[in-house]
């Protein structure tokens, strides 16, 4: 009588890649949960805070809002971002005349 283990050896030779990729699953909820947690601590900041962060309180509640699975503070990032970038600054231009006189303008 043979006994055979190649069928169990084939199994537990599988179970590192689905251990790894399930390692990584609980890893993404873990995160997500903890970052949820962080919007709801945002949730609780009077106005006056969240402006002081470059948000507002439809910000939050929209980011809020979102399924589970979608991570709540990257739109909070993303608006805060495009909030926070400052407008260029006016362009001055020194332009000589054919004469070698400055003549001033502005551009845009």
């Amino acid at each position: 009588m043979t006994i055979s283990f190649a069928p169990l050896f084939g199994v537990l030779a599988l179970a590192p890649g689905y251990g790894r990729k399930a390692a990584q699953i609980v890893a993404r909820i873990v995160v997500l949960w903890i970052n949820r947690r962080a919007a709801y601590r945002l949730a609780e900041l009077d106005d006056r805070g969240l402006k002081d962060i470059g948000l507002t309180r439809n910000d939050v509640m929209g980011a809020l809002d979102l399924p589970f699975m979608q991570d709540p503070t990257v739109p909070l990032v993303h608006r805060r971002r495009t909030r926070r970038q400052l407008p260029l600054p006016p362009v001055s231009l020194r332009v000589a005349a054919r004469d070698g006189r400055a003549v001033e303008g502005r551009g845009h």
